[in-house]
């Protein structure tokens, strides 16, 4: 099931700038018919007006398709019976429930906004999938893991939410692995 987009949305200052641009089109378009002159002037007022009014409907243009850009870059995961499945492109990375032998959640240092927490899924071979958390989101991965891992660690997940830092923390570790299940700096 696909999101409705939600409509574009002018705030007060928007609107208060809108205004300002129709008055300001208004008396230099009076002027230019008035006096023949001044017709660059009021083309630019036109212009800026139009700009004003069609804004909301290009920002919201703009965020939708930096939205499906920021899709086909992360690709699409497959929660199921099976395991988890991460496609990109040409990416295919996979992981058998059966064969998961640890779940990690990398922390980067970037800029606010950007994919800075990753979710890595690895089996025994060294193999298995990186989930960016925007589509572990999407996905439910999260609720997932919780919900088939016993002993499953949410304090770790918790700390790496709140991590700014280049960080990795282990979240679960199958029983017979001899590995730690606690969170590294």
């Amino acid at each position: 099931m696909t999101e409705k987009p939600a409509a574009p949305r002018r705030g007060a200052f928007g609107y208060f700038a809108w205004a300002f641009t129709a008055l300001a089109t208004a008396v230099t378009l009076a002027h230019a018919l008035r006096s023949g002159k001044g017709w660059g002037m009021a083309a630019a007022s036109v212009a800026m007006f139009l700009g004003y009014a069609f804004l909301p409907r290009i920002e919201g243009a703009s965020a939708r398709s930096l939205a499906r850009r920021r899709q086909r870059a992360n690709g699409t995961v497959t929660i199921d019976d099976w395991g988890v499945t991460r496609v990109a492109g040409d990416l295919r990375e996979a992981v058998a429930w059966t064969d998961l032998a640890w779940v990690r959640i990398y922390t980067t240092s970037d800029r606010p906004g950007a994919d800075d927490v990753f979710f890595a899924l690895g089996g025994p071979d060294g193999k298995g999938c990186l989930v960016p958390n925007g589509l572990a989101v999407t996905s439910h991965l999260l609720a997932a893991l919780q919900e088939c891992l016993p002993g499953f660690d949410n304090m770790a997940v918790a700390m790496a939410m709140g991590s700014t830092s280049e960080a990795v923390f282990t979240l679960w570790t199958r029983p017979d692995r001899n590995t730690t299940t606690t969170a590294t700096h």
